[in-house]
């Protein structure tokens, strides 16, 4: 039995981790001042400098989280967040079982498997 998944990955495979964040963001004041929770991901094989750069674009925008009214139950809240998650994050599943293979900026292509590594949320 491997010990990490790494280990269990064929010969020359690699995991990347993928962080997600989201944060509430206002919308313009020709939207009634409403807000949203944009989702955002980036890879942790890049560097901390390179993923926190602006140009690199290393931060995609993959979803729009729903702003949930006042007034349902925290239960019912939680189940829609989770199926929001889950339909934002559903491209993520075949890769994440069978790998994708990836032009790396070495010039090499690496056979990868994608993890969700952090979630940074508000």
């Amino acid at each position: 039995m491997a010990d990490t998944f790494q280990e269990s990955l064929p010969d020359g495979s690699t995991v990347v981790p993928v962080i997600l964040g989201t944060d509430k963001t206002m919308l313009s004041t020709l939207s009634g001042y409403k807000s949203v929770w944009p989702v955002y991901l980036s890879i942790g094989n890049l560097s901390k400098a390179k993923r926190r750069s602006v140009k690199s674009k290393a931060l995609i925008l993959i979803g729009l989280l729903p702003r949930y009214p006042n007034g349902p139950k925290t239960h019912t809240i939680k189940i829609a967040y989770q199926e929001s998650m889950a339909t934002i994050l559903c491209p993520l599943e075949e890769p994440a079982k069978s790998g994708i293979k990836v032009l790396c900026a070495d010039g090499r292509t690496r056979h990868t498997y994608p993890r969700i590594a952090s979630l940074l949320a508000d």
